[in-house]
């Protein structure tokens, strides 16, 4: 499944009607109106996190962390359930060392981000499904003041990939597009892939081949502010070796196999001929390399394509599938019913490959080692994909320079050691430490 950001909706606030009455009508005792849930209760179970929070966001930003799910602030299409009290608390804490304080660190004070950052982050446990497209939403960005973010519930202090897939990639994503509506970027970044733009199919391209074009993601490929913003995003939080498999990525060409028959093959069919690993079969499948299994192959130009590119969760990596598909790209026989008929071939799914170092260790002791001659696929889109990536990183880092003083650099360096040394007992001691007698 995609998943995938929604920025700077604007929303327009109800304004509320008002009746008088006379003096001498009676006043019902009762309030129409709760108690608001975020005021202070030393009474409530919640104490100890709720003044963390007041302190920590409220009093030095002016925003409110919202963990008590909202109705009014969510969409009624979706069917969402509140963030857990203890997910609610991790990522409070997270965020407040992974973003928050990075900042702070940078510009020099608090001044920056309760100047320009989202006056409200809205937490959600569960998550937001698009039934027409399939895609996830992970984020919401509503006219520069809320952030919202989903699968709060999910959330595993101890793997960084997935943090920053499902919520700090996000974060950046969004605080991109605040301050991007508040400068604007070069419009000279617009121009680099203009022609390359899909807004209405961009979930159904691979990672790898919109990497070719110079895209950091699919999601990056729907439309040029959606590009500039994963940028932004993926260049801060993408560790040094998801980085260079990136760029990696983009000096490649890639072939796509379409197939539903290789998914249900590999789906167990025949599971003791294949492992049905969740990690080989996708819906579409690209790869980057090819090539002969034997001299008869090579004559009929039957190839054996290798370098499968997989998204999970947004993190990139190469399995070790490898699909042998006939003259015409066919990977089935329609006529056939045993294997031994069929047109492809098709082994591996079992390795996963997540630095440029493993793959090209790979290549090299189970290929060209061997004496077998890897062919890399043509390139066909007409694009440099690295140069590209280069120029769009190199406008991102001047405009955060020129805009807003911040050396991108120095910014990504700081979450990069932060996001590798996470201890998240220390960072909840926050809570219990906190002091309930000061006011």
């Amino acid at each position: 499944m995609k998943k995938y950001i929604i920025g700077s909706v604007f929303c327009l606030a109800l304004a509320g009607a008002f009746t008088s009455c006379s003096s001498d009508d009676d006043l019902d005792p009762q309030s129409i109106f709760v108690p608001d849930p975020d005021v202070l209760d030393p009474s409530s179970p919640t104490y100890k996190f709720d003044k963390w929070v007041k302190e920590n966001y409220l009093d030095e930003y002016n925003m409110t962390f919202t963990y008590r799910m909202k109705s009014l602030a969510t969409d009624p299409d979706y069917n969402l359930v509140p963030a857990s009290l203890e997910k609610s608390m991790q990522l409070a804490v997270l965020t407040k060392y992974l973003w928050y304080d990075v900042y702070d660190n940078i510009t020099g004070s608090s001044d920056f981000l309760r100047q320009y950052g989202p006056k409200m982050l809205h937490i959600i446990g569960s998550s937001a499904v698009n039934p027409s497209t399939g895609t996830e939403i992970l984020g919401l960005a509503e006219g520069g003041l809320k952030v919202s973010l989903f699968v709060v519930n999910d959330l595993d202090p101890e793997n960084a990939e997935l943090l920053n897939a499902k919520y700090f990639k996000t974060m950046h994503h969004e605080f991109s597009h605040i301050l991007h509506q508040t400068k604007t970027y070069p419009k000279e970044f617009d121009l680099i892939n203009a022609a390359h733009y899909e807004p209405n199919t961009w979930q159904e391209r691979l990672g790898g081949t919109t990497c070719s074009l110079g895209f950091t993601s699919p999601y990056a490929s729907g439309q040029a502010r959606e590009d500039f913003a994963e940028t932004c995003a993926n260049y801060i939080v993408r560790t040094p070796d998801e980085w260079d498999l990136t760029l990696w990525l983009a000096e490649r060409g890639w072939y796509e196999v379409d197939d539903t028959y290789i998914t249900y093959r590999l789906q167990g069919a025949w599971p003791s001929l294949w492992p049905a690993m969740e990690d080989a079969y996708m819906q579409k499948y690209g790869f980057c390399y090819y090539y002969y299994r034997n001299a008869a192959d090579e004559a009929a130009d039957m190839r054996t394509y290798i370098g499968q590119f997989v998204e999970r969760e947004e993190v990139y990596y190469l399995t070790d599938l490898e699909v042998t598909v006939d003259k015409e790209g066919s990977a089935t026989d329609s006529e056939a019913e045993y294997i031994n008929y069929l047109f492809y071939y098709m082994n591996g799914g079992s390795r996963k490959f997540k630095t440029v170092a493993e793959i090209e260790k790979w290549l090299k002791e189970t290929y060209t080692d061997k004496g077998i001659k890897l062919y890399p696929v043509e390139d066909t889109d007409g694009q440099d994909g690295l140069k590209n990536l280069e120029q769009k990183v190199s406008i991102v880092r001047e405009w955060f320079s020129s805009a807003w003083n911040i050396d991108i650099d120095e910014l990504r360096a700081l979450v990069q050691e932060r996001q590798s040394d996470i201890n998240i007992n220390d960072l909840m001691e926050q809570i219990e430490n906190v002091d309930t007698n000061k006011d």
